[in-house]
């Protein structure tokens, strides 16, 4: 693979997971195959940019709620909102007890439930009110969950199960199947940085993020025909979330 290649992978992976304009063609399928560059370059720009603004607010504000409500609201917006749509698509496909086809219908349906709204706000709210207590590491943090983020995105497509129709989700599975070494190396890199970020308390918790998050994936896929794409945003969005709330239970007792 030549220099060319290798900066039109970083690009479509780049493109895909954040609002970054940095040109090329909008490649989805060069992204999924090279997802697991997202572990070690989409943190950069959604978790180290958002905690340096709030490490720079905190200079100058003392609202430590503010200054979390800012940074989040930051880190969702480079994500360009569309893993939290997933999420909200997940929910209201889970909240319908007919069959596997009626719950893939609702996740195809852009209309919004009442219970996919109030999750969404729950979910923020949790990220949020996490915030304040990790003022002192904030950027760490943010910057190993986004690892940790895209760490169970890329597992999760590991142990998946390959839906039947060929989605985005279908490409993720099976290109993180297939390249599943690179995306062990991945990890074991974000790992060593998660290490440099918060020692060995960050290795623990990121550890004990990315069992929940994959468990909670193969848990929920079979409700929903397989490892769907809406699946892995919900997943991207619940093991930060995860991974925040028990960096903030365990910082606080420190």
């Amino acid at each position: 693979m030549g220099a060319r290649d290798a900066i039109d992978d970083l690009r479509a992976v780049i493109t895909f997971f954040t609002i970054i304009p940095i040109g090329g063609s909008h490649d989805v399928s060069r992204a999924l195959r090279n997802a697991w560059l997202a572990i070690l370059i989409v943190p950069v720009i959604t978790g180290l940019l958002p905690g340096l603004l709030g490490y720079y607010l905190s200079l100058y504000v003392r609202n430590s709620l503010a200054i979390a409500s800012i940074t989040y609201l930051l880190l969702l917006i480079l994500t360009g909102l569309n893993h939290i749509d997933g999420f909200a698509d997940v929910v209201d496909a889970l909240m319908v007890r007919g069959s596997v086809e009626d719950r893939v219908r609702v996740l195809k349906d852009p209309h919004r439930g009442s219970a996919s709204i109030a999750m969404v706000v729950l979910l923020i709210i949790l990220a949020v009110s996490s915030l304040p207590n990790l003022m002192r590491v904030l950027w760490q943090s943010l910057f190993m969950a986004e690892i940790v983020s895209k760490s169970v995105c890329c597992l999760s497509g590991v142990f998946g199960k390959e839906p039947g129709h060929r989605g985005l989700g279908w490409q993720l599975t099976r290109y993180s199947k297939e390249r599943v070494h690179l995306v062990i190396t991945a990890l074991i890199v974000g790992l060593v940085m998660t290490y440099l970020l918060l020692r060995f308390i960050g290795v623990i918790i990121a550890l004990i993020s990315m069992s929940l998050g994959v468990l909670l994936f193969m848990a929920l896929q079979g409700s929903l025909g397989g490892a769907v794409g809406d699946l892995y945003g919900f997943i991207l969005e619940v093991s930060r979330v995860i991974t925040l709330v028990l960096l903030s239970i365990v910082i606080s007792t420190i």
